[in-house]
């Protein structure tokens, strides 16, 4: 509960908040971010599958913008993917401005990738200050048995 609330308040939940994750859920950031925070803060939260995204990154964008998404994120590996699979003609079916938390985590967060992302869809709305660059050792957080 208590780890929940200091992500609520990180992210600057909201009622008007709305997430999307195509993460899977057997991970800390899928289940955290994709079931937990929905749940207990109260907002709707969209689910994606991982193979999809994998197949056609497109659609996670597409997403954001059809549901007017607050909260989404993923590996460092996913906005650079974004970046090069995305052409001109989807890009510009796009808009990214509900997007207000981009989080990063589970891999070397990179400079040049959120560079990258943040030039390629800043026609569309998405804004640099979106990004939410996270570290996270579940390994430290979670009680095991042994």
């Amino acid at each position: 509960m208590h780890n929940s609330e200091y992500i609520a308040q990180g992210f600057a939940h909201s009622p008007d908040s709305i997430s999307l994750t195509w993460l899977p859920h057997f991970h800390d950031m899928g289940l955290l971010d994709g079931v937990i925070q929905p749940l207990f803060n109260g907002f709707p939260g969209f689910l994606m599958s991982p193979a999809t995204f994998l197949q056609q990154p497109y659609v996670w964008l597409q997403a954001i913008s059809r549901f007017k998404v607050t909260h989404s994120g993923g590996p460092n590996f996913a906005y650079d993917l974004c970046v090069r699979s995305i052409n001109d003609e989807q890009l510009n079916t796009l808009d990214l401005s509900s997007w207000r938390v981009a989080y990063n985590g589970a891999e070397p967060v990179r400079a040049e990738s959120l560079e990258r992302f943040a030039q390629r869809f800043a026609a569309v709305g998405f804004r640099r200050s979106t990004f939410y660059p996270a570290y996270g050792l579940a390994e430290a957080t979670w009680k095991g048995t042994g």
